[in-house]
C-alpha cells in the first residue's frame, strides 16, 4: 500500500491517476499535514510500506505556512511514519533546495530534505524542475497574464533566463517507478527535460499554442518584485507569488539526460505537449488557485 499526501495538488492528481490506470493501490491522506492524531490514525487503520510526501503550501504564496507545512509538517509526517514503521518515503523537493538559500520556497524544501535524511527512514528525493501541463501554475498563468496585459507581454530580464521544464505525466511515471527502485534508497535524484529553452522563446511558444499574439516588452528584474507584491500580495490566493518570481532569480539548469539515465525512457517534447493552453478559461485562471 501506498500512502501520498498532497494527493488532490498539480503532482498528487496526476499521480493519483496514474496509479489507477496502472491498478496500483495507493491511498490519499485527508487532514492537515500537521495534525499528528490525524496523521496517526491514517497511518494506522492504511499500514502503507511506502510514504509518497508532496504536500506544500508553495501556491499559498505565504512564508509561513511554507514554514508550517513543508518543514514542521514534514517533520510531524516523520515522527509519525517512524512509529507506524513506514519502509520507505519518497519527498517531492526542488531543484536548487538548500536550507542555506537566499529564497524562502528554495530554503523550506532544503531543511524539509534535511529533516527526511537525518529521520533514520529509508528515503528517496526527487527534485524536479519546472513541471508543466493541464492547470499548472507555471504556463497557465504566463498566458493568463499576458492576457489581462494586452497588448503587451512582460519578459522579466528581458527574457533572457533559460528553463528545462519536464512533463508533468512524465515526472509522475518517474515517481511512480521510484517505489519499486531500491537503488534509489538513499539517494537525491533530479529531473528535468531535455530542452534548455529561453524564457523569451519559451513566452512566444506558449502564445503560440494558445492562438494569442503580444508585443514582448523587457522588464527589469530591479522592477519585477517591486511590481508583483504591488498587484498580487493582498489576494488570500495570489495567482503570481514571490516563488514564482524567484524562478527568475535562481536558474533550473540541470544535465539534459536525468531521466533517460534514471529511469529509462524520453521525456516528451515540450513543442509537441502544450496545446492544453488552447482552451477557453485561461483568462480567469490567474484568479483560481
Amino acid at each position: 500500500m501506498i500512502f501520498v499526501t498532497g494527493a488532490t495538488g498539480f503532482i498528487g492528481r496526476s499521480l493519483m491517476a496514474h496509479f489507477q490506470r496502472e491498478g496500483i493501490t495507493a491511498a490519499p491522506y485527508h487532514g492537515r499535514i500537521n495534525d499528528p492524531l490525524t496523521l496517526r490514525q491514517q497511518l494506522e487503520e492504511i499500514q502503507p510500506h511506502t510514504i509518497i510526501h508532496l504536500a506544500g503550501a508553495e501556491a499559498r504564496g505565504r512564508d509561513r505556512l511554507l514554514r508550517r507545512v513543508d518543514v514542521e509538517g514534514t517533520g510531524r509526517l516523520l515522527e509519525e511514519s517512524r512509529r507506524a514503521g513506514i519502509q520507505h518515503i519518497i519527498y517531492v523537493s526542488r531543484v536548487n533546495a538548500n536550507p542555506m538559500a537566499g529564497h524562502a520556497l528554495l530554503r523550506a524544501k532544503g531543511e524539509a530534505e534535511r529533516l527526511v535524511r537525518q529521520s533514520g527512514i529509508p528515503y528517496t528525493i526527487l527534485r524536479p524542475a519546472t513541471l508543466y501541463g493541464r492547470n499548472d501554475r507555471f504556463f497557465e498563468i504566463i498566458v493568463g497574464v499576458a492576457i489581462w496585459t494586452w497588448p503587451l507581454v512582460w519578459l522579466p530580464g528581458g527574457g533572457n533566463i533559460s528553463f528545462q521544464p519536464l512533463w508533468v505525466e512524465d515526472f509522475t511515471r518517474c515517481l511512480a517507478a521510484t517505489v519499486n527502485r531500491p537503488d534509489l534508497i538513499g539517494q537525491t535524484v533530479t529531473l528535468a527535460g531535455e530542452e534548455k529553452i529561453l524564457y523569451r522563446d519559451l513566452v512566444r511558444l506558449l502564445l503560440a499554442a494558445a492562438g494569442k499574439h503580444r508585443l514582448p516588452v523587457p522588464l527589469p528584474m530591479t522592477l519585477m518584485r517591486q511590481t508583483a507584491r504591488f498587484l498580487f500580495y493582498w489576494w488570500y490566493w495570489p495567482a503570481i507569488s514571490q516563488y514564482f518570481i524567484d524562478r527568475f532569480f535562481v536558474p533550473e539548469i540541470v544535465e539534459y539526460d536525468t531521466v533517460i539515465r534514471h529511469f529509462g525512457f524520453r521525456p516528451v517534447s515540450l513543442r509537441q505537449n502544450v496545446s492544453y493552453l488552447n482552451r477557453p478559461g485561461l483568462a480567469t485562471r490567474i484568479f483560481r488557485h
